[in-house]
């Protein structure tokens, strides 16, 4: 049904995309009404359909047709919510293949609704570039921001309505089946199609024809019949997305078993960080080779029914807000004690960014009328994050809905009094108040006892109390060193409303808790446009420059660090490009340059934090102390164990060893910087994060500051941890752990880079260590930088000849050679061998490793006869010493296979080979990478001779 009205772009707070046709056909007819078009700028492509679903005012939207995947998601949605500003969050709403497991008995039409997980937001982004490959399988590559809270909320809600109530989306389903076009086909109604799931491994027939008339009914899945099996099922859980469509079982259910997910599609891994939405699918098919479009629509149908329903069970916002505006008007007894907002005690803010749903929450939680009791809320989070904004602003927005608002400055106990008495002399006149007007027509408050500064505070409080005086707003800012227990200065009657903002973690036990996060990049992009003063014409929001990307990421949607380059770039005409480079030169010295901000009270970068960590190293050193060394570590993932591995350091401070003593120590030591919020912990649990700017003030304060002279030992720490490997468990967990420290020693390698070290033969034996941990993981680059670091080193130190010297002499010529530096590689394995030969004796198997290296170099330079020589001495000495069947001496059994392969020898290769692989199996097992290793350089062979069957089997070994 369509109506007129005169709703504008504010009024609708809902975007709902779809990506086909069939898609946004279902949505539009299941709205509830339809409303007239609104014009849009001529920037924006997209077409849109107008519409209310229950209190919600909804606007959907299609991609282009023809152009799907995660790039045109994000451009359709970006554009919609430019021209839509008042967007509250969205919905994803379509068809998707769904992945049957033993978790979730997914059957087509059921409804898959993308949840968070322990690991994941509720979708999860894979090269699909990389899936095409059953060998090399998916890699994921990138963390995805999970739905709204709001709708998280109503899903907990709808679940829990599903299990005694009926499900209202069937009835919608039926409302979607029975519609009819001109041509009289239902285009949403359930397909006579059977659904049949066929075995993983079983193709489809005749590819030209889209039914499964010809394929073998004995490959299908054997599935249990359900009680209702007319019914489609919701199932909440993980959403895989990716750039193509995936048409093989086989590389579905890989998905599955490495992510855990329910369906796959193409869109939703677009949208997720930039547009807070929730990701509904209707199951068409089961992403295989027997996919077909017959299911499309009724798909289409449930995933539009279900969506609706939700979107009955979330609460409007605006239509809230128009009532709650109608609802605290004031009374004649509200009115006594009505006073207006005053300004001057209120922080400046410029243009507010973002923080909807932080807004509304607060709102929610504070509103008059919510609660005859007494209201609190807490906003609590790391220093320059926006809370002080966040409270301000609420303040302006919600002035008419309290009787009045109080700004009290409450960093100590005198400027909370002496706000308190200036918040007093403001009251209006009362009969038991003795007042005179002063020139300006104010009301000047005359106590008739003790007209001092706490005595007009205390009188302020006990106003408060006064019967029918309930209505009113308190903000306590900046209770971060407040030495009392600030719920003493609370008014003692049990209403009213009260806002704190504070670092301290703990105060959120004084009421309702709301932590206050970072910017997400839309906003954080937005807040440096205005803070630089830039307009679309010169910086498009939609196209930013590499240059805004990178700053914006480096500053990692801090406010007060935003607002501050912002601003330093307006006044100062540098480019985004200047201002990144002086950020990352000179930190210190550009903070001392740039002016404190209007806009934020509390200091600039380089003060906000310095009397929050000045009270930490007064109270508990060694937390302070920790804080330092946590920031020379990668800011991003920091556990106990890593640090931990510092121990390996020799003479440590007492400091350390007695917080790393036990895990529950150091989470001692740990818990004041956490409760400042100066550093985080993660989801995940077990592992923390510092923001990068923090990081940045801690090493400032830390090279700046002359009475910690402990630079150089808290980067010989790191650099010892990062570099230690713990003996391994398992390949696959040394494998992870590898790759989790990799992040570490890219931050490790940023500081050796600018690093005076001191003369110290175990910083180089670190940095060797390191470029072994690269060289694990086949980044040859960085292990050749560091190995000739740590040669320099080691030579200057240790000598020549030093066993030390020569492991790194070793292990530079095998990166030498693997980089194709031939003639580089030949002088130091040369070197590498003939010095562990005098120092260590030609069997020993040190020695014979630097063999191996030499040979694997003449390998690489064609001369096979030298290296053939070379392999079988290594092989005759670790034989000989470690017995027939060791693991070095099967390497080099592989290694002359490899060569007579090389020669075109097949015969001798093919039995290298064989004993090897015979080796690995019984000292290592069939499914170890060595045994692997071996079994493709065998089928590799076979494949070379034209044998084609054993080459097959290889590879599917």
């Amino acid at each position: 049904m369509s109506q007129r009205n005169s709703l504008v772009h504010d009024d609708y707070t809902v975007g709902w995309i779809s990506a086909l046709p069939i898609e946004m056909a279902a949505a539009q007819a299941l709205l509830d009404e339809v409303h007239p078009s609104l014009p849009v700028p001529r920037h924006d492509h997209n077409a849109y359909t107008l519409g209310r679903i229950g209190e919600h005012n909804v606007i959907i939207a299609c991609l282009p047709s023809g152009i799907y995947g995660s790039t045109s998601a994000t451009a359709v949605a970006t554009r919609l919510r430019s021209s839509f500003p008042s967007i509250r969050f969205g919905l994803m709403v379509g068809i998707g293949g769904g992945v049957p497991n033993s978790d979730a008995d997914i059957r087509l039409g059921d409804v898959v609704v993308s949840k968070p997980t322990d690991t994941h937001g509720g979708v999860v982004q894979y090269d699909f570039g990389k899936a095409m490959t059953r060998e090399k399988g998916f890699q994921r590559v990138g963390m995805l921001n999970g739905p709204p809270q709001v709708l998280l909320a109503a899903i907990a809600k709808l679940q829990a309505m599903h299990l005694t109530q009926a499900r209202r989306f069937l009835g919608f389903v039926e409302e979607l089946e029975s519609t009819l076009p001109s041509d009289r086909q239902a285009p949403f109604a359930r397909p006579a199609a059977k659904d049949r799931l066929y075995m993983a491994d079983y193709k489809h027939v005749n590819l030209k024809n889209m039914t499964c008339r010809n394929c073998d009914p004995n490959k299908l899945v054997a599935r249990s019949p359900r009680n209702q099996s007319e019914l489609p099922v919701i199932h909440y859980g993980l959403i895989a997305s990716g750039n193509q469509v995936v048409k093989d079982a086989e590389i579905r259910d890989k998905i599955c078993g490495e992510l855990g997910a329910y369906c796959l599609e193409m869109e939703a891994a677009g949208l997720m960080n930039d547009y807070p939405c929730l990701v509904v699918r209707g199951i068409c098919d089961y992403a295989d080779s027997h996919k077909n479009k017959s299911w499309q629509g009724y798909a289409a149908a449930t995933a539009a029914a279900f969506a609706k329903e939700l979107l009955l069970v979330v609460p409007d916002t605006q239509k809230q807000k128009r009532e709650a505006a109608q609802d605290v008007a004031l009374t004649e007894t509200d009115a006594r004690f009505r006073i207006p907002l005053d300004l001057r005690n209120v922080p400046a803010i410029q243009k507010f960014i973002g923080r909807e749903d932080e807004l509304e929450r607060l709102w929610q939680g504070l509103r008059p009328d919510c609660s005859p009791i007494r209201k609190v809320g807490v906003l609590h989070g790391l220093g320059g994050i926006g809370k002080t904004q966040l409270a301000a602003r609420f303040a302006r927005v919600h002035k008419d809905h309290f009787s009045g608002i109080f700004w009290l400055n409450a960093k100590d106990r005198s400027a909370l009094m002496q706000s308190l008495a200036t918040a007093w002399s403001r009251v209006p006149h009362r009969a038991d108040t003795a007042c005179t007007p002063n020139n300006d027509g104010a009301t000047q408050i005359r106590i008739s006892n003790d007209d001092d500064l706490n005595q007009r505070a205390q009188t302020m409080l006990k106003w408060l109390t006064t019967e029918g005086n309930a209505r009113w707003l308190l903000i306590y800012d900046n209770v971060d060193q407040f030495s009392e227990d600030i719920s003493d200065f609370f008014p003692v009657a049990d209403h009213g409303s009260i806002i704190i903002t504070t670092r301290l973690l703990r105060l959120a036990e004084l009421g309702t808790g709301f932590p206050i996060h970072k910017l997400d990049p839309e906003n954080a992009t937005r807040l440096l446009f205005g803070s630089a003063g830039w307009n679309a014409q010169k910086h498009d929001p939609n196209e930013p420059d590499p240059g805004v990307t990178a700053l914006i990421s480096r500053l990692d949607g801090l406010p007060l660090a935003i607002t501050i380059a912002g601003s330093y770039i307006r006044q100062s005409g540098v480019s985004v490009a200047q201002y990144l480079r002086f950020y990352t030169e000179s930190w210190e010295d550009l903070m001392v340059q740039t002016p404190q901000s209007q806009y934020y009270a509390h200091g600039n970068l380089l003060t906000t934090w310095l009397i929050t960590y000045n009270e930490i190293r007064k109270c508990h050193p060694a937390s302070a102390q920790l804080l330092l060394l946590l920031a020379i570590f990668d800011n991003r993932d920091i556990w106990f164990e890593l640090i931990k591995n510092c121990g390996h350091t020799s003479n440590l401070p007492s400091w350390f060893v007695n917080s790393l003593r036990s895990e529950l120590a150091f989470l001692a030591t740990l818990k004041p910087l956490i409760a400042f919020s100066l550093v985080e912990t993660k989801q995940e649990g077990g592992s923390y994060s510092m923001h990068p700017v923090v990081q940045d003030w801690c090493l400032s304060v830390l090279h700046e500051n002359d009475s910690l002279r402990n630079v150089d030992e808290f980067k010989v720490m790191a650099l010892t941890a990062v570099s230690y490997l713990p003996p391994p468990t398992t390949e696959i967990e040394h494998s992870k752990l590898q790759q989790r420290l990799i992040s570490h020693a890219d931050q490790m390698r940023w500081h050796i880079a600018r690093w005076k070290m001191p003369d110290e033969p175990e910083i180089y034996t670190a940095i060797h260590d390191l470029g072994c941990l690269y060289l694990a993981q086949g980044k040859l680059k960085e292990a050749r930088d560091l190995y000739e670091r740590a040669l320099t080193g080691k030579e200057k130190l240790l000598g020549l000849t030093d066993i030390s010297t020569l492991e790194t002499v070793n292990n530079l010529g095998l990166v030498y050679t693997n980089r194709g530096e031939l003639q580089k590689a030949e002088k130091m394995c040369q070197r590498a061998v003939a010095g562990r030969e005098q120092a260590l004796g030609r069997g020993h198997i040190s020695t014979l490793h630097a063999v191996n290296n030499l040979g694997f170099l003449y390998t690489r330079q064609d001369n096979s006869l030298e290296a053939r020589r070379l392999y079988k001495r290594a092989l005759a000495g670790f034989d000989k010493e470690l017995g027939p069947g060791n693991i070095s001496s099967l390497d080099m059994i592989n290694n002359l296979g490899l060569l007579y392969t090389r020669d075109n020898k097949w015969q001798p290769a093919e039995m290298m080979y064989q004993q090897a692989l015979a080796g690995f199996e019984k000292a290592l097992g069939s499914a170890h990478t060595s045994t692997l290793i071996t079994v493709y350089n065998l089928g590799s062979l076979y494949e070379a001779q034209g044998n084609l069957e054993e080459a097959r089997h290889a590879n599917e070994v």
